[in-house]
């Protein structure tokens, strides 16, 4: 009954949704370019007969898109951009349900996984839902400013300054760390530069599944999670412990979304 619910949503959802191409994003841009490099030639098949061979990279901010355009689809796609482990770095469905409500990537790409396992009686206007929020939902769940503590939210939206110019810890996580030295770079040249690990290493990276990846996240956020405090002026120093993490993340993420995607489409 709960997986019927879940897919009536996305029905519903989709119906009043625009058809929107989302463009911008370098970080989330690079994450679905390296999975879509690493695609089996079966999922590659599957997913372009929804896409029609739009890059997946077209898709990756999607769901920042629908917050502010698309109420409703907004509205399914509510808390997803986020998930939560415990002090311990642990996360399960109880801590999920307990501090939001179940709303959250974790247990969006569980129901999703449920629902690709009957592809075939899904809609393609569902496909492509679930498809445009799993590939923003991956990426989201690497960034240190979306992994949440159960003790601490560290949301990171104080102000702060980043090289003298005011903003907040959130942003410089979900872009300024990445472009600050690679800003005249393309998405694409950026994937090609972070896809450079071996077969086996990759099948080392993506061991597991999207509770396993949380928690690793979790467990490299932690340390840093007190680092910077509200209106800290952070330049050189910042970066030099700051950049490593963010691009380490950034592959971890392609890679695992690869996983996913040949999981769902296979």
């Amino acid at each position: 009954m709960k997986q019927k619910n879940f897919i009536l949503t996305l029905i519903f959802a989709v119906a009043f949704s625009f058809n929107a191409m989302a463009w911008g994003g370098f970080g989330h841009r690079a994450v679905a370019e390296i999975a879509e490099r690493n695609l089996t030639p079966e999922a590659k098949a599957n997913i372009e007969k929804y896409t029609k061979g739009t890059p997946l990279a077209d898709y990756s901010v999607w769901m920042d898109l629908v917050r502010k355009n698309d109420p409703f689809s907004a509205h399914a796609t509510r808390g997803w951009h986020a998930s939560v482990v415990n002090t311990e770095c642990k996360t399960s469905q109880e801590l999920r349900n307990k501090v939001r409500e179940g709303r959250d990537a974790v247990t969006g790409l569980l129901e999703f996984e449920k629902m690709f396992q009957e592809r075939e009686k899904l809609s393609d206007s569902v496909v492509m839902f679930a498809l445009k929020s799993t590939i923003h939902m991956v990426g989201d769940m690497h960034c240190p400013a979306h992994v949440r503590f159960e003790d601490f939210e560290n949301q990171g939206k104080f102000p702060i300054k980043f090289f003298g110019k005011k903003t907040t810890l959130h942003k410089v996580w979900d872009t300024s760390v990445l472009t600050r030295d690679y800003k005249d770079w393309g998405y694409k040249g950026y994937a090609q530069k972070l896809d450079n690990l071996s077969k086996k290493k990759i099948k080392k990276l993506t061991e597991g599944w999207v509770e396993d990846w949380l928690e690793e996240s979790g467990r490299d956020v932690r340390p840093i999670i007190h680092k910077v405090n509200e209106n800290d002026a952070l330049a050189d120093e910042f970066m030099e412990w700051a950049y490593p993490l963010a691009e380490s993340q950034v592959q971890k993420a392609g890679y695992r979304l690869a996983k996913v995607l040949n999981t769902f489409f296979k």
